[in-house]
């Protein structure tokens, strides 16, 4: 059999599944409708390799039917089918096994029991936590717009501001980042932070959790609370970032 199509040979070069670097392993969870609406995220596909590890059993849960469109079903379907029958990355637990521990620099969790990879394919750039171990789904394709999901990244790399009620900066932290709360009793929690854009944020979960920076601010000094990062601020932080570890939660 003959070299294939030079057309071909253009498409297999194009699509590289690579380890996640930067801010990537914050968008293999589900988003908020958020961060969600800014990325273009359409949904997530969930895989296994069943009990023999040669089975391939997938379920797909949609964010944004209008989103799944027939391109969007091309670009998944091809993106799967090549890693499955042409570098075979995700042909079976095996091979899964030996993409994910190969190179432990693509871990994403603390434990070391999820990696993470990317690949693009089209219009769509498709997330991939994955787990070579038996008695966990084993992957799961977390799947946006590429150029809405690379802008909102880019954007998020100023961090999120934190504020007083005259406005003036008293601390950034990275995109995932946490602070602590401190009430006048001394009761402490903590939450995790998400940027949606350069005035808005996420400060933990649930319906209420979108604010204005401002208006976050105003609440803190009302309530006589004080706020200050966990963790290094983003001005503390390397001037080479470092893949953040994250916790399994979907």
């Amino acid at each position: 059999m003959g070299a294939p199509p030079f057309f071909f040979r253009k498409e297999v070069k194009r699509m590289e599944l690579r380890k996640m670097t930067g801010s990537e392993p914050l968008y293999v969870y589900r988003q908020s409708q958020q961060i969600g609406q800014q990325t273009g995220f359409v949904g997530y596909l969930r895989g296994d390799y069943g009990e023999s590890g040669k089975q391939f059993w997938t379920e797909w849960f949609d964010d944004r039917e209008d989103w799944n469109t027939p391109d969007f079903k091309h670009d998944l379907q091809r993106a799967i089918d090549r890693l499955r029958y042409e570098t075979r990355q995700l042909a079976d637990r095996d091979q899964l096994s030996i993409l994910c521990l190969n190179d432990m620099e693509s871990a994403i969790t603390e434990d070391q029991r999820w990696f993470g990879f990317r690949v693009d394919q089209g219009d769509h750039a498709f997330l991939l936590k994955c787990c070579p171990y038996k008695g966990d789904n084993n992957f799961y394709v977390y799947c946006y717009h590429k150029d809405w999901l690379d802008q909102h990244m880019d954007k998020a790399q100023q961090g999120i501001r934190f504020i007083d009620s005259s406005q003036k900066e008293l601390f950034r932290i990275p995109d995932g980042g946490r602070i602590r709360i401190t009430q006048p009793d001394g009761q402490q929690t903590e939450r995790t932070c998400r940027f949606i854009d350069e005035s808005h944020m996420e400060v933990g979960d649930g319906r209420d959790s979108v604010y204005h920076i401002c208006q976050f601010a105003e609440l803190m000094e009302r309530n006589d609370n004080t706020v200050e990062p966990v963790g290094p601020t983003l001005r503390e932080q390397t001037s080479a970032p470092m893949t953040q570890k994250m916790d399994q939660t979907m």
